[in-house]
């Protein structure tokens, strides 16, 4: 078992448009709670004791996948836009062949999230997408096209997902999430 609540460096950020408490750990550990305006500290702090076995099962299990993965290589400025070259191409084919529309995507430095939809069907992906293997960017891909009709991610939004990963979606989301980005409670 790791180190104890009492010795974790533990950031409480207060927020004025947080409406619920929230724990983050990012890559490096580094965990953060946010705290509505509305809450006390104490509440706060009374709160992430209350969620020490969650903290203590997924601190383990990223220090756990630090072990087994081996770092990222890095990329030159002409790689990454090869490679975002072929994740747009990838998303444009995958738009053609189900018929879900974007008006436009960008590749970007994003801290939490793969991808992103937006309301206007801007599709936003990151740029560590390209250190993925293939059928996960694909995943991602057909992720971000679904919220084109489903702007959540109701059941009608996973089923129309599953049917275009053969039946998958829910065992590619699992496989991705062993890849990192930032875990939240």
């Amino acid at each position: 078992m790791g180190p104890t609540i009492q010795h974790l460096n533990i950031a409480y950020r207060r927020s004025t448009r947080a409406k619920h408490l929230r724990i983050t750990i990012a890559p490096t550990q580094a965990i953060t709670v946010t705290v509505p305006q509305r809450l006390s500290l104490k509440r706060a702090e009374e709160f992430v004791q209350s969620k020490q076995a969650w903290l203590q099962k997924h601190l383990s299990r990223m220090r756990q996948r630090e072990e087994i993965q081996p770092a990222r290589p890095e990329l030159s400025r002409e790689e990454l836009n090869k490679a975002q070259e072929n994740l747009f191409a990838r998303l444009g084919h995958f738009s053609n062949q189900y018929n879900l529309p974007y008006r436009k995507a960008a590749f970007r430095c994003q801290k939490t999230q793969w991808g992103s939809c937006s309301g206007q069907n801007n599709i936003s992906l990151n740029i560590n997408i390209a250190f993925l293997s293939a059928h996960l960017q694909d995943y991602i891909l057909l992720h971000e096209l679904c919220h084109i009709h489903h702007k959540n991610h109701s059941k009608s939004f996973w089923t129309q997902l599953d049917q275009y990963c053969d039946g998958r979606a829910k065992q590619m989301a699992k496989e991705l999430r062993d890849h990192g980005m930032k875990i939240r409670a």
